[in-house]
C-alpha cells in the first residue's frame, strides 16, 4: 500500500488535461498556493478524472513529498468497491477540523470535497447537503466512516442515514 498524507488542495478534472500550466491555473484559482509550490496529478482511470494536488505548508515546510499520495487518492479508489449503489465516503478530522466526504451513485462519480468543520454534527450537515443536491435520500445512504467520533455522534450520524461502517484508519 502506498504511503500517502492528507491534503484539502486538490481538485478533480477530466483526465484528458495534460498542460501543466493549466493545471497549475486550476490550482490557482482555487486555492492561494506560491508559484514556487509543486503541483502533483494522479489519474483515476476509472472515473475519467486526474487529481490535482498540492502539500499543504505545516509550521513553515512542506509537509509530504511527491511520492506520498493524497489520503482522498485512495478514498477514491474504495469508492468502486463499495458494495451499496450509494457509495459515500466521510473522513472526518476532528484535529484539522476538516471532513473530506465523496459520494457516487452507481459508476457516476458525484463529489469530491474537502470541508472545513467546527464539529462533526457541521459534517453532518455538508453530507446531508451533498446528498439533497444529488437527489439521494439519507435514509437509503450507508457511510462509510473514517475517522474518530464519540457514541453520541454516532447516534445522531444514525439518525440520518441507513447505516454507517466504522472503517480502519488508512
Amino acid at each position: 500500500m502506498a504511503q500517502h498524507s492528507h491534503t484539502s488542495k486538490f481538485t478533480l478534472v477530466p483526465i484528458q488535461m495534460r498542460d501543466e500550466v493549466q493545471l497549475r491555473q486550476i490550482m490557482a484559482d482555487l486555492f492561494d498556493i506560491q508559484e514556487s509550490r509543486p503541483i502533483y496529478s494522479l489519474d483515476v482511470p476509472h472515473y475519467g478524472a486526474k487529481l490535482i494536488y498540492c502539500w499543504e505548508e505545516e509550521n513553515g515546510h512542506l509537509k509530504p513529498i511527491k511520492e506520498l499520495v493524497p489520503t482522498v487518492f485512495l478514498h477514491i479508489e474504495q469508492l468502486p468497491k463499495i458494495q451499496e449503489h450509494n457509495k459515500l465516503i466521510m473522513d472526518f478530522r476532528q484535529e484539522s477540523k476538516e471532513c473530506c466526504i465523496l459520494l457516487a451513485e452507481g459508476d457516476r462519480l458525484i463529489g469530491v470535497n474537502c470541508y472545513h468543520t467546527a464539529d462533526f454534527g457541521t459534517a453532518i450537515y455538508y453530507m446531508l447537503e451533498l446528498l439533497n443536491k444529488s437527489q439521494i435520500n439519507p435514509q437509503q445512504s450507508v457511510v462509510n466512516l473514517y475517522g474518530s467520533v464519540t457514541d453520541s455522534e454516532l447516534e445522531r450520524l444514525g439518525g440520518y442515514v441507513k447505516s454507517f461502517k466504522i472503517c480502519p484508519a488508512l
